[in-house]
């Protein structure tokens, strides 16, 4: 067995696939580093899976070509490609103890049983499931067996990992749980790995970078918090997280001219624009009392998520609603109840600009 000390490069280029008419994928182009956690994003039928079937061999790309390392592996079978892959459904063997399903590979490689009893052991300790090895995979609870298809992947010591929703199936609290350990075991071994998710939370916590997709292209590659923070287009901007959008404004220099009144921008643009669309999140949007400077706003809902409060407020003079978050102790501090009345401020430096 061919020890690795870290994972491979991948690198996907103008990767495109038609089934029929219907493009589910349209000039694909990335380059993912040894050792990181890359995770795909976005709604069903973005083309997601289907890129990471691509990458796997189990779908042939329409055109378009990959490589990981040096290598070509653009019309690789499966079986010639150095990876391992966890599926949403686990695909456990039923009738095989957890020792023997983590060992399949290995068997499969011909590997020496004493290399095999060696490293099948370890992996379950790595995985902490190291008393399980003579149970069945229905003596486990999901959680467990999910990590037990996680060491069943990485048993070969593959270059990279595919992981295709592989949480999905589990509970909020042990998903939670269980998406941290497989973050902590991925930088331990330092294997490239690819996810795919339609959960935001999920691809925030856990990558190094997230590749948002839509329609079968790519809306933007970024650390978490870049994707966050600077979203590249209208749709990211809405499909990660929350997102108020004012409305669509003339806008030139510095300034968003949106009904009689002038909002400031953090960047300058030089030409001017019309039919804008100006959006801002709901934690940037600053709440101050009757007295203070900004628009008069009604609260009209109130909903308590622990950490924070998200309120639903009407401005009185543009008849625009905001989604506007905040901590309990504002709330308090502002007395906010539904049917109270607050001002309203849009920060300049938390205000996005989108062609409409």
């Amino acid at each position: 067995m061919q020890k690795s000390t870290q994972g491979s490069r991948l690198v996907v280029k103008n990767v495109s696939k038609d089934f029929g008419n219907f493009s589910a994928l349209r000039n694909i182009n990335l380059d993912i580093q040894p050792g990181e956690l890359v995770c795909f994003l976005g709604p069903s039928g973005c083309g997601k899976t289907t890129l990471l079937r691509i990458i796997a061999g189990l779908e042939q790309q329409t055109s378009g070509m990959l490589f990981q390392g040096e290598e070509d592996i653009s019309l690789q079978p499966p079986s010639a490609r150095d990876f391992g892959i966890v599926f949403q459904s686990y695909a456990l063997f039923p009738n095989m103890t957890i020792a023997d399903n983590v060992a399949y590979g290995l068997r499969c490689l011909r590997v020496p049983k004493a290399q095999i009893k060696t490293r099948v052991a370890a992996l379950l300790e790595t995985v902490g499931l190291p008393d399980q090895a003579k149970k069945y995979p229905t003596q486990l609870s999901g959680g467990q067996q999910q990590r037990v298809a996680l060491a069943r992947a990485l048993a070969p010591n593959p270059g990279l990992l595919l992981l295709d929703e592989p949480l999905s199936a589990l509970d909020a609290k042990v998903r939670h749980h269980l998406r941290t350990e497989i973050r902590q075991l991925q930088q331990k071994l330092g294997v490239t790995t690819i996810m795919v998710t339609h959960d935001q939370e999920e691809a925030l916590a856990m990558a190094d970078r997230v590749v948002v997709m839509n329609n079968g292209v790519i809306e933007q590659v970024g650390t978490p918090m870049e994707i966050y923070q600077q979203p590249a287009s209208a749709f990211v901007a809405e499909f990660i997280g929350s997102m108020n959008f004012i409305g669509h404004s003339a806008v030139t220099g510095r300034s968003a001219q949106l009904d009689a009144r002038v909002l400031a921008l953090k960047q300058p643009i030089s030409v001017v624009q019309d039919n804008i669309r100006l959006a801002i999140r709901p934690e940037d949007v600053h709440l101050q009392p009757l007295d203070g400077p900004g628009w008069t706003a009604q609260v009209e809902h109130l909903d308590y998520l622990g950490a924070f409060i998200r309120a639903q407020v009407t401005l009185r003079e543009w008849g625009l609603s905001l989604l506007v978050d905040v901590d309990p102790r504002t709330a308090r501090q502002l007395g906010l109840s539904r049917g109270s009345w607050v001002n309203v401020t849009l920060p300049s430096d938390s205000l996005h600009c989108f062609a409409a």
